[in-house]
């Protein structure tokens, strides 16, 4: 059975990141990558953890995958729960963003999906195709309108989980270089083939290096 997530030690981690956010936000734009535009705060965890747990769910109840095409829905979830969690009130306040957001995902999940059962056929490494699609949900276009940093993490973390590796969590430790390359690969415009040729592949290859080193069993349930 695939691995599933462990909730808690998410949570803790969540936590620790929280107390250190000031620090890191700083750190950030010293760095000249950016002060981020979604504050991480109470609001963003709580949406987090319930992303988390979609996927917790989804891992022990529903039998397909999770980029098939019965798996849209799914995907669109947990791209709603980063942004209202489960207030389902919120949602239907924010309905016509959630409609452009539908139709926004409907044109552009083909690719990803292709990408990944061929490359999973093909018994490519999983962090590699995990990396990769995470890369491909924010690169532009980006998959959705917005939240495509948080729902790709946790996406791409249920690739892991569903193959028995263990996932990605921000971490105090991790939180500067994930949005290092991150930011670069958001920026990348697949319309401009000298940026295709000479930015992304350096990007591509420090974030498929970063997510091995930082996937954690500490976030694994036992």
């Amino acid at each position: 059975m695939a691995y599933r997530p462990d909730l808690p030690a998410i949570e803790r981690s969540y936590q620790e990141v929280l107390r250190h956010w000031t620090a890191i936000d700083n750190q950030l734009d010293q760095l000249k990558i950016g002060r981020k535009d979604t504050p991480f705060d109470q609001t963003l965890i709580t949406n987090m953890l319930s992303a988390w747990e979609y996927i917790d769910y989804f891992i022990s109840k529903k039998k397909y995958s999770l980029l098939s095409k019965e798996g849209g829905p799914d995907m669109l979830e947990i791209n709603h729960r980063v942004h209202y969690g489960v207030d389902y009130e919120q949602r239907e306040e924010y309905r016509k963003a959630l409609d452009a957001t539908t139709e926004k995902f409907t044109r552009q999940i083909v690719p990803i999906r292709k990408y990944y059962k061929r490359e999973c056929a093909l018994r490519t490494s999983i962090n590699k195709v995990a990396a990769e699609v995470y890369i491909a949900i924010l690169g532009q276009p980006q998959l959705f309108i917005e939240g495509n940093h948080r729902s790709g993490s946790v996406i791409a973390s249920w690739i892991n989980l569903a193959y028995n590796k263990p996932p990605f969590v921000l971490t105090v430790d991790n939180a500067v270089h994930f949005f290092q390359p991150a930011q670069q690969i958001k920026k990348f415009n697949k319309r401009s083939m000298w940026r295709s040729l000479t930015k992304l592949p350096k990007y591509k290859k420090d974030f498929k290096m970063f997510w091995v080193k930082h996937c954690s069993m500490q976030f694994v349930a036992r």
